[in-house]
Parts: C-alpha cells; sequence; structure tokens
C-alpha cells in the first residue's frame, strides 16, 4: 500500500513537473509569437518607410530637374536682358545707328565731301540718285529768300596800280552759301480800325430820326481767345514736343535764350487748350475715317498718369494704337486707357468688320465687338522669340549647339519667307495674294510641319519650347495672311506708329493727368497722320489752328474738309516724295536728357 502510494505520488510530481515545463513553454511560445508579431509589424514599417524614402527620392529628383530647369530659364532670361540693356535693342545690328552718346563724334567722316548747294537744296531727289553727266542740277531757288552781297573795290582800289586809270568791271564771280537765321519772336500788334458815318451820327446827335452808323473791321478769331499765344507758336510747340520729341522744360531754356520767358505750364495749358477747342474735332473724324477701312493694325504700351482718379501713381496705364494698312490712306488713331482690357479694343471697334494684324496679346484674338473680324499674326513677333532664343544661349556643348540650331533654323526659315514676300511689293492686291498662293503658302505649311517635328526635342519651359509652342499657336492666324493680297507678314505698321510715341515717353518719363494724356494721345493721331500722308506737321498744325476758328459752324463735312487728304490742304505744305519719307522714318535712338528737377517734384500741369 505504502509502496502504490509512493509510486503515485512520483508520478503525480512527475506530471506536475510536465505542467510546469509545458506552462513554460507555451509562456515562452507566446512570447516568441509576440515578438514575431512585432518583427512583421517592424518589417511592414520598414517596408512603408523605404517605400516613403523611394518616393522622396523620386520626388526630390523631380524637383532638382524642374529647379535645373528654371535655373536655365532664369539664366536664359538674364542674357536676354543683358542684351536687352547693353547691346542693340534691334533684331538686326545697323552698324551706322550704333551710336549711343555722340552721335558727332561717331558721325564725323572726313571722306564725305562738301556737299554742293544743289545737293542740299534738292529735296526732291534721293542721296542714293547720281548727278547727271555734264555738271551740276538746275535748283529753282524761287522759294528760298536770297540776299544778294557784293564784294566790290573801293575807289581807291579800283585805280589801276600801274598808270592810275581806273578799272573797268569786266564780271562776276558767283558763289553761294546757306545761312541759318535762328529763330525769333515777333509780337504781333493787331489794331482793329473802327469807322463812322459822320452826317448820320452828326443827325442822331441833333435828335433827328436817324440811327448812328458806326462799324469795326472784322479780325480773325485767335485760337485761345484772349491769349499771347499765337497759331505760330502753338504749333512749333506742339512739333517740337510731338514730333521731335522735345521735353517741354527744354523749349522753356530755349525760349529764355531768346528772351521769352514762357514756363512749361503755359506751354502745356495752350497745347490742351487747342486740343480741347479743335483739335479734338480733327482726332473724331480721323477716326471715323479709319473705321470705314477693312484692314487695320493694332498696338499698344506703357504710359505712367501720375494723377489718375482712385489709381496708384505708380500704375500702369495703356497708349492704344489703331492704324490702316500698308496699302490704304494712312490714318493713325491713338486713344489713352487706364487699362489694356480686351474691351478697350471692343469698344473702338464695336461694329466693325475686317481683318485685324496685331502681336500675340490674347486679347485681340477674342473681340466680341458685334462685328466679324479676322485675325492676322505677326510674322515678325514670332521670328523675335527665335531671335531672343539665339541671343540666351550661352556655351558650346551640345545642348547648347542643338538648340542653337534649331533657333537658327527656324531664323532662317522666316526670312526666306520675308525675302519671298518682299519680291511681290510692286504687285496688285490679286497679282500678290495669287502669288502668294504658288510660293509662300508651301513654305507656310512646311514650317509649322516643322515646327511639330522640333517640339518634342525642346526641354519643356525653357525659351525654344516656349517658342515652338509660341508658332504652333499663332500659325493658323499668319496663314490668313493668304485670304487677301493687300494684308501683310508683320504689324511693323503699328510698331513704327507706336514707336515715337515710346520716344517721346523715355523723354518726358510719365503724363500728369488723363486730361493731358487724352490731349497727346489726340494730337499724336494728328501730327502722325499728316507725317505718313507727306504734310508737313508744324504747317499743317498751325493752318488748323488758324483755319478751324474761322471756319463758322463745325460740322463734320466742314470738318472733313481739314483733314489730311483733303484737297482744301495747301500744296506748299505737301513735302516732295523724298522728304516725306525721310520724315516717316521712325528716329531709332533718342537722346534721353530728363530734366533733373522734374524726377522728385510734382509737374503739376505738364501733359
Amino acid at each position: 500500500m505504502t509502496k502504490r502510494s509512493n509510486i503515485q505520488a512520483n508520478e503525480s510530481s512527475v506530471i506536475d513537473a510536465l505542467r510546469a515545463q509545458i506552462a513554460e513553454m507555451q509562456a515562452r511560445m507566446d512570447i516568441i509569437t509576440r515578438d514575431n508579431d512585432s518583427l512583421i509589424r517592424d518589417n511592414e514599417a520598414l517596408a512603408r518607410e523605404l517605400q516613403e524614402s523611394n518616393q522622396t527620392i523620386t520626388n526630390l529628383k523631380v524637383q532638382l530637374d524642374e529647379q535645373q530647369v528654371e535655373i536655365e530659364r532664369l539664366h536664359e532670361q538674364l542674357r536676354l536682358a543683358n542684351c536687352r540693356f547693353f547691346g542693340s535693342s534691334s533684331e538686326q545690328v545697323v552698324p551706322e545707328k550704333l551710336s549711343l552718346f555722340n552721335d558727332v563724334d561717331f558721325s564725323a567722316d572726313e571722306s564725305v565731301p562738301e556737299p554742293e548747294l544743289e545737293e542740299v537744296l534738292d529735296t526732291t531727289a534721293s542721296k542714293s540718285q547720281k548727278r547727271k553727266r555734264g555738271g551740276k542740277r538746275k535748283i529753282d531757288l524761287s522759294k528760298f529768300e536770297t540776299v544778294v552781297i557784293d564784294h566790290v573795290l573801293t575807289d581807291e582800289e579800283r585805280a589801276c596800280h600801274q598808270c592810275g586809270h581806273e578799272l573797268e568791271e569786266i564780271g562776276v564771280d558767283t558763289t553761294r552759301r546757306l545761312r541759318l537765321v535762328p529763330a525769333h519772336f515777333i509780337v504781333e500788334e493787331h489794331r482793329i480800325h473802327k469807322y463812322r458815318c459822320k452826317p448820320c451820327c452828326k443827325a442822331n446827335a441833333q435828335g433827328e430820326d436817324v440811327a448812328s452808323v458806326i462799324q469795326r473791321a472784322s479780325a480773325p478769331q485767335n485760337c485761345i481767345p484772349s491769349s499771347i499765344a499765337t497759331p505760330s507758336l502753338i504749333s512749333y510747340v506742339i512739333n517740337a514736343k510731338y514730333v521731335n520729341a522735345t521735353p517741354l522744360y527744354r523749349m522753356e531754356l530755349d525760349f529764355e535764350q531768346l528772351g521769352v520767358q514762357i514756363s512749361r505750364q503755359n506751354m502745356a495749358n495752350w497745347v490742351i487748350n487747342v486740343h480741347e477747342r479743335w483739335l479734338a474735332r480733327i482726332h473724331e473724324r480721323l477716326k471715323v475715317e479709319l473705321l470705314t477701312h477693312d484692314v487695320l493694325h493694332a498696338d499698344e504700351t506703357v504710359v505712367q498718369v501720375l494723377k489718375e482718379p482712385n489709381r496708384d501713381p505708380k500704375s500702369e496705364s495703356r497708349m492704344w494704337l489703331f492704324c490702316s494698312g500698308k496699302h490704304d490712306t494712312p490714318v493713325y488713331i491713338y486713344e489713352y486707357h487706364e487699362t489694356r482690357a480686351k474691351r478697350v479694343a471692343e469698344d473702338f471697334l464695336r461694329g466693325w468688320s475686317g481683318v485685324l494684324t496685331t502681336d500675340g496679346y490674347e486679347g485681340y484674338y477674342t473681340l466680341n465687338n458685334g462685328g466679324t473680324i479676322t485675325n492676322v499674326a505677326c510674322l515678325v513677333h514670332i521670328r523675335r522669340k527665335y531671335v531672343e532664343v539665339l541671343k540666351k544661349i550661352k556655351g558650346d556643348d551640345d545642348k547648347a549647339k542643338a538648340v542653337g540650331s534649331i533657333a537658327l533654323q527656324a531664323r532662317q526659315k522666316i526670312d526666306a519667307m520675308f525675302h519671298i514676300d518682299s519680291t511681290f511689293d510692286d504687285m496688285t492686291a490679286e497679282e500678290r495674294k495669287e502669288a502668294r498662293e504658288r510660293t509662300l503658302r508651301p513654305m507656310l505649311e512646311e514650317f509649322i510641319a516643322w515646327v511639330d517635328e522640333q517640339i518634342p526635342k525642346a526641354v519643356p519651359r525653357l525659351a525654344l519650347h516656349e517658342a515652338l509652342m509660341y508658332s504652333k499657336k499663332y500659325w493658323p492666324y499668319v496663314m490668313n495672311v493668304l485670304t487677301d493680297g493687300r494684308l501683310v507678314l508683320s504689324n511693323n505698321i503699328a510698331e513704327r506708329g507706336i514707336k515715337p510715341f515710346v520716344i517721346t515717353r523715355k523723354n518726358f518719363l510719365f503724363s500728369d493727368t488723363p486730361r493731358g494724356a487724352h490731349a497727346s494721345a489726340a494730337i499724336f493721331s494728328i501730327v502722325t497722320t499728316a507725317r505718313m500722308n507727306g504734310i508737313a506737321p508744324r504747317a499743317y498744325v498751325e493752318w488748323l489752328l488758324k483755319e478751324l476758328p474761322n471756319a463758322g459752324e463745325l460740322t463734320d463735312e466742314v470738318v472733313d474738309s481739314f483733314l489730311p487728304w483733303s484737297d482744301r490742304v495747301p500744296e506748299s505744305f505737301r513735302l516732295s516724295s523724298h522728304a516725306a519719307k525721310k520724315l516717316a522714318e521712325v528716329i531709332e535712338e533718342p537722346i534721353i536728357d530728363i530734366d533733373p528737377e522734374s524726377i522728385p517734384k510734382s509737374l503739376g500741369g505738364l501733359l
């Protein structure tokens, strides 16, 4: 019994030991399971971290590529800015026009012969025309005042030094020189005489039933009543400012040297006054005439107006230009507006239908003016994009060479188009249209196909890619030039029209008031239209200021008779073809000369 009890006791001990071992092993298994779960979670976390790290690396690579592209783009812009600031602003380098400061030093050339008087006074022929064999050209000197200065011997000198006999005149050697009479002021004293009928006045005084008869001589109305300024003085100021880009402060200094104290404020007030009284009507009728044309060009540029209501003085406003086509009567209309918004063009062209040639400003291509407008894009602007690429290129690596090659090819292809089109200049519109269909259309179609092939080779956001995409975007509008032989490939006519304002703006920097800006726009319209029609602007404006105040009611018909192409315009104002061509040329390099006192101070009353 005892032995069995011992056996049972031993078995019980073994079982308890086994149970303890199993419990311990189970505890260890639980720990291992938990550790395994933790390892699994750690592995999953590491996998996620690895994936996130890989994504971060990918994103950083993308950002690095974008930053490298942005750096290259900024380098391109910096190189272009340096070219614009330090180099020629023209796309074509003309050595004769590189005189930046002293044109006397630059233009002096001892090899150029002294001009003959006949060459100087013969404005009907260009310098390229050679003199005919057999002598000098005969010039009609009747329109030039001639002062004869005789050089004769004194009575003593006329005695022969050998025998004392009086010398006999046998001939005259004539030499002509050109004298300039400096501008000078003349005081006009207008005396209006009064007359009476003595018998009638006497009878009236004696109480008879007879009216006194007193009559006053008539005198023409001045352009500004009760003003000392005459049409000649105001037209001189207008011509100097709006044609020759001379600031008012410089005219003030010139007048002081002539002994007259006329302030720039006085001159500005006179200009605004005659605009509001007379010249605004000419401007209105020029606009009406322009909108009768069905081919127009447009452009706009920045102007700063200091005292624009409810606007910061530093805000940029716009001077807009609309003008007729190359093959129509020249009409140029400037208008001042606060904004570049397309509504300005919509309002100006309200109800108009025709073809409008412009640059790439998108507002022109979405006009809703109530008419039907066909847009033509300027090929010069497309060419300019590739010229800028060439200016931005730096380095001799393969990438730079590839970019330069594509840009250069594009520019050369466009130059070839312009060259071919220039051979059609003397054709009629219909002949030009047919010639373009035969020769220009294939070149235009080949170019845009070539552009599509080059786009994948260009880096997005860099200058070459932007130039290619710009070409692709506006090429359908370039193709519209084929629809009418009167159209041209560029918007140069508008750009050249806006340039006189840009040059003048460099000399006066800004306008003071909207009133002055509107006056400037109207006067630019008048003098530019006159210039482009071969009319001397100063003489034309003086004539307007003399005639309009005395023309009676200024109906549309009456005002139209004063427009530059009217038969009423004196023939003496019309320039020779050579002189008109020279006058129509735009000054390429203004000499900037800003009045130092005008910068920190208000220019109250100035245009």
